[in-house]
């Protein structure tokens, strides 16, 4: 019945006609891939008024949370902000209403999880909202055309073999794979080579085919019960048996682990559990009432197990062989659900029949002829693509390297700020697969001793550049998933679910104004991002201050402070908003801020009144400042001026230049 009622939720959902061979359309901005960048790059230029078609090879969106199933979410809860925070709010709001806790995956308290279903609902909800996005599900692009340096239009197929055309003014790679970019001619880096020349015999981060699985109280429906050995069982389980076992320990511990602590990793919420109010993500006790969760532990592919140390590079660049590693990677997860019904003895555990899945596949499985039939009702509710950890890597305007994500622990926070931030992350540097130097980025000179040690996954934020999102060269295009532009190193830091939806946030934000304006998105000023994305709640600056909270009304004007450097803070946790300003600080601020070293002379080390401020702003500006005169009609008391309303003002400053 759920799937029935999935399938009319996505149906219903608005999607232009794609009838005739040669229909030309035209969006202000297309998204290839509805993942956790494509979703969130659609609906922020949705929201900014801008046609948006969304163009997804499978049948959902959501991605690496819906279509690959990793749907405990790696938050580690410094940057819940922007749409990913309005994000995850719903997926609270929805499991609340059937006092259903969402905090019991990843061995913690306050995390995340949500059935790829949930996940599926909210994101269409949240498309449906906008008014201005078409989803067009199983699309795929095959053909890109230039005028000079930019990209014009692209042929998509549809499900039905069809081809049209569709323009925009800016184009937007969100796939799993980074598929798009070849296909636009930019450059781009591939494992640790770099096009024309890509080494497909170098390595990516292994990939794993997740599987959600759940207790069935009542018993296994027969046909997802596993009668028969998968093909190379005996291969794996030795795999297995080094994981997970009946007698394992209770996390945290050496592997292998037990029963409860594997569920706990990738558990997910399950309404029907009578005992659900009772599971604690933090109390191991509480673990064994755990009834649904995902493979996710003891089955990347190739894996460790292999000899080899990641997925071959050609995973990415050949699309045959892709296809040979996912049912490969499909494979080593069923032989999982096999030992887990059959030694691990879990034999009221399947897989999850209720999620959505059994439409589109990424590997044609059911002609598959070295798979049994037999297992054919258990790998229709497989999701419909494995989560692929590492993609191609555009080579933009500035490549992000380890530096870049090196943080204070101490502080929780990298030492320098971007003045062109536009997104945060905060996960370590986790590379699936060996990390020696010889695999990382050549021609980044990036060694091993570079990848910081954070084993408590503790490190604190880091900010993303917007030229990481840029061609160097090619107009038209922005990244927005795992392609941007950074080494392997730091792909390990920007996969995971938030960060993505952070970058791809900034993507819309950055294609909108650029579309608005009529300008290559090269040309947008980062101000001009930032202001949009602090509109939308998106926190960009590495700091944060108990006496400047999101909702106050200096909040986006200390972000602009912090990301810009032109004021101080006197210690980590307070901006000082309340502080009353005196003439050397206004000084040092506009000097920092606007390199103005001819100023009106001040009268000592007073305080200021606003009066008094706004005066000297007129004669500071002189004929310029007019510009500002929405700005200094503010400023019409005998009060002190306050270091909130100066940083506000200088804010007030920077956008009505930008503007201009």
């Amino acid at each position: 019945m759920l799937a029935v009622v999935l399938s009319l939720v996505i149906c219903a959902f608005s999607v232009l006609p794609v009838s005739a061979s040669e229909q030309k359309l035209h969006y202000d901005i297309a998204v290839i891939g509805a993942g956790c960048s494509g979703s969130a790059a659609a609906i922020q230029a949705a929201r900014m008024g801008k046609s948006v078609g969304v163009f997804e090879e499978s049948d959902l969106v959501g991605g690496q949370i819906t279509a690959s199933a990793v749907c405990s979410l790696d938050d580690i809860r410094l940057t819940r902000t922007g749409i990913y925070n309005e994000f995850i709010t719903r997926i609270r709001e929805h499991y609340d209403a059937d006092n259903t806790p969402v905090n019991i995956c990843l061995w913690g308290n306050d995390t995340i999880a949500t059935e790829p279903w949930v996940a599926q609902k909210i994101l269409l909800d949240m498309f449906r909202e906008t008014g201005k996005i078409h989803f067009y599900p199983e699309t795929v692009p095959m053909k890109v055309k230039k005028q000079k340096n930019r990209v014009e239009s692209v042929v998509f197929k549809d499900k039905e073999g069809k081809e049209f055309t569709i323009t925009a003014d800016v184009f937007i790679d969100a796939t799993e794979a980074g598929d798009f970019i070849p296909m636009t001619g930019a450059r781009y880096r591939s494992g640790n080579s770099l096009s024309p020349k890509i080494d497909r015999k170098s390595f990516i981060q292994y990939i794993t085919y997740v599987a959600v699985v759940k207790k069935y109280p009542n018993g296994v429906p027969d046909e997802l019960v596993m009668k028969y050995r998968p093909p190379k069982y005996e291969q794996y389980a030795e795999v297995f048996r080094k994981n997970v076992t009946q007698d394992g320990g209770t996390w945290p511990c050496n592997r292998p682990l037990n029963i409860p602590s594997h569920n706990a990793y990738r558990a997910l919420p399950d309404i029907s559990n009578p005992d659900r109010g009772k599971i604690k993500g933090r109390e191991s006790s509480s673990w064994k009432l755990i009834s649904r969760t995902c493979i996710n532990f003891a089955n990347d592919y190739p894996g460790h197990d292999s000899g080899l140390p990641g997925m071959p590079t050609r995973y990415l660049e050949d699309k045959k062989y892709r296809l040979e590693m996912n049912r490969l990677a499909m494979e080593k997860t069923l032989a999982f659900i096999y030992y887990m019904q059959n030694e691990l003895g879990m034999t009221d555990w399947s897989v999850d029949n209720r999620q959505c899945y059994g439409g589109w596949f990424c590997n044609d499985w059911q002609n598959w002829d070295e798979m049994p039939k037999e297992f054919a009702p258990i790998l229709e509710c497989f999701p419909p693509l494995p989560y692929i950890r590492e993609s191609r890597r555009i080579v933009g305007l500035y490549t992000m390297t380890a530096k870049d994500v090196l943080r204070d622990h101490k502080l929780k926070r990298t030492l320098s700020s971007k003045t062109d931030s536009i997104a945060l992350g905060e996960y370590p540097t986790d590379i699936h697969g060996l990390r020696n130097t010889e695999l990382l980025d050549k021609d980044l000179n990036e060694k091993a001793d570079d990848i910081q040690s954070d084993g408590e996954w503790k490190g604190g934020i880091f900010q993303i550049p917007m030229r990481s999102l840029i061609p160097e060269k090619v107009d038209g295009l922005l990244a927005a998933e795992k392609n941007i532009s950074v080494s392997r190193i730091v792909n390990g830091s920007i996969r995971l679910h938030p960060v993505t939806m952070h970058t791809g946030q900034a993507a819309g934000a950055l294609a909108a104004i650029a579309s608005d304006r009529k300008i290559q998105p090269r040309n947008v000023p980062a101000l001009a991002v930032q202001w949009a994305l602090l509109n939308a709640k998106d926190r960009l600056s590495t700091r944060t201050f108990e006496d400047v909270p999101v909702d106050s009304d200096s909040w986006r004007a200390v972000e602009l402070a912090m990301i810009y450097g032109y004021m101080d803070a006197p210690d980590e946790h307070l901006f000082g908003v309340d502080y009353e300003m005196h003439w050397p600080e206004i000084r040092h601020a506009f000097r920092e801020a606007f390199g103005l070293t001819e100023m009106k002379k001040v009268p000592g080390l007073d305080t200021v009144s606003k009066n008094d401020f706004r005066a000297w702003l007129i004669e500071t500006f002189g004929k310029d400042a007019v510009k500002y005169r929405a700005i200094t009609d503010k400023l019409t008391s005998d009060d002190i001026l306050t270091k909130g309303e100066l940083a506000q003002t200088i804010a007030g400053i920077k956008l009505t230049n930008e503007l201009k």
